[in-house]
């Protein structure tokens, strides 16, 4: 079981923008809305980011609280979240590449950790999570168009 426990995820992106667009959209005060998340917020000072969702969710309010690890400007954003008893259960580095002037891969790389086979649709709505924002993410830089 140790290897389905401990396994990274990985999504990339392709966007056809330059890097400074898309860490911007990725990355702020504001974090991703209005694009993904209803409330988001990321505090440079505390290192907390605060997560909340209700389009996404049929109207249901969904909140979840973080915790900043790394942040090289242009580069790299990691954090823990995703609450569960005394600490967080998952794992998210966004790596960002540029390719060229005008386009830039986004690479998201999550380990989400479970307990055994009984919790993998966490995993598995983790991915889907991860996959949807990469979606939204991608019509918003590239055509400034909000889908949710």
């Amino acid at each position: 079981m140790d290897s389905l426990t401990n396994q990274v995820m990985e999504f990339y992106e392709r966007f056809r923008a330059p890097l400074w667009k898309v860490w911007d959209v990725f990355y702020g005060p504001k974090g991703w809305d209005p694009w993904f998340t209803d409330g988001m917020k990321v505090d440079e000072e505390t290192g907390e980011i605060y997560f909340r969702w209700f389009r996404l969710t049929d109207g249901q309010v969904v909140v979840d609280r973080g915790r900043i690890v790394s942040v090289v400007r242009h580069r790299l954003f990691s954090f823990w979240w995703y609450e569960y008893e005394d600490g967080y259960r998952s794992f998210v580095e966004f790596e960002f590449q540029p390719t060229g002037d005008e386009e830039t891969i986004v690479t998201v790389r999550d380990r989400t950790f479970i307990k055994d086979e009984t919790e993998l649709p966490i995993r598995y709505r983790c991915a889907y999570g991860w996959g949807q924002m990469m979606l939204l993410a991608k019509a918003y830089v590239e055509n400034g168009l909000i889908l949710i």
